[in-house]
């Protein structure tokens, strides 16, 4: 095997770059991922070689921890962002995974010292028009794109992620829903963590009945001949130009969606994304509790990512 674990080119940057378009060729990856991955990967590479590593066999975690350091000290003088950073770092420990599957992944908090990141959304999500949706959805139909218009249909109505909208067992989760008023969303979470999910509202039933059809007899809305990574380089990457035409910028704003509604709910009062205010902060903080909860994650504050404003 010759350098840069046999690649077929000298250059670390470049090896990096080539790893990540196998991936993306075998479907593991979209296109986007790739490129981001890749330039954080050559901004890496240019300080390796200042330092005289030239070759992805001399990359160590010693290293990257190094470079890591570096990036925790721009944080402090406040000249990039901690998500900033952490992307750096996480680009770096993607490329090295490829390059070496026994790479032992480099933390950017507990190895690195870069802070922990408090995503706060600035701006309101673009899934917020309830007719906009719908407007997409229907589109989605009539271009025989119906299983990207139940996965918008559930993300939107129930708060799901994307890759657990699609793997969600629909015929499962809706007799769930009539007998239990609950729904337990189990594939595709973060972490692997399965939660409960009440249901609340007619339109979550009509989520979860328009998905129930076009699974029939599958175990989920993803076809049998696609696994969720075909599913979405394919289907969801197509659906995407959709959704845009319609003024929905991505997947992730109808989650979000979601969460501005469900804190007007719990509070009585608009999510503060849309106000610039928390108007009562006991409400706000049981509310932000609740739809941690309903969304599957562990912390309040990333709760600030979707609906503003921090408690």
């Amino acid at each position: 095997m010759g350098r840069n674990v046999g690649v077929g080119t000298r250059d670390m940057a470049s090896a990096g770059r080539i790893l990540l378009d196998r991936e993306r060729e075998k479907g593991h990856i979209s296109f986007s991922t790739a490129a981001s991955v890749d330039m954080a990967w050559r901004q890496f590479a240019d300080i390796a070689r200042a330092k005289g590593v030239r070759r992805l066999e001399h990359v160590t975690e010693d290293l990257l921890m190094r470079y890591g350091a570096e990036l925790a000290q721009q944080v402090a003088r406040h000249e990039c962002t901690a998500g900033y950073a952490q992307r750096l770092i996480s680009a770096v420990n993607s490329v090295m995974r490829l390059a070496n599957p026994k790479w032992r992944r480099v933390n950017a908090v507990h190895d690195c010292g870069v802070p922990k990141r408090t995503a706060v959304r600035k701006e309101p999500p673009s899934g917020m028009d309830a007719q906009l949706v719908d407007a997409a959805i229907q589109s989605l139909r009539l271009s025989d794109q119906a299983a990207a218009a139940a996965v918008v249909k559930l993300c939107w109505a129930l708060g799901l992620r994307i890759q657990e909208a699609a793997l969600l067992n629909a015929k499962k989760a809706m007799s769930q829903a009539q007998s239990d008023g609950c729904i337990e969303v189990r594939y595709g979470t973060k972490g692997g963590r399965k939660r409960v999910l009440r249901i609340l509202h007619a339109h979550q039933l009509e989520a979860l009945e328009a998905a129930a059809a076009i699974q029939a007899q599958g175990i989920s809305i993803i076809p049998s001949d696609l696994d969720w990574k075909m599913f979405r380089t394919s289907v969801l990457d197509r659906a995407r130009i959709t959704l845009k035409a319609h003024g929905i910028v991505r997947f992730h704003d109808l989650r979000a969606a979601y969460a501005c509604r469900r804190y007007q709910e719990l509070t009585g009062y608009p999510a503060p994304v849309l106000t610039g205010r928390i108007v009562e902060r006991e409400a706000d903080r049981v509310a932000r509790a609740e739809i941690a909860l309903e969304l599957g994650h562990n912390r309040i504050s990333v709760v600030a990512a979707y609906v503003g404003g921090l408690a």
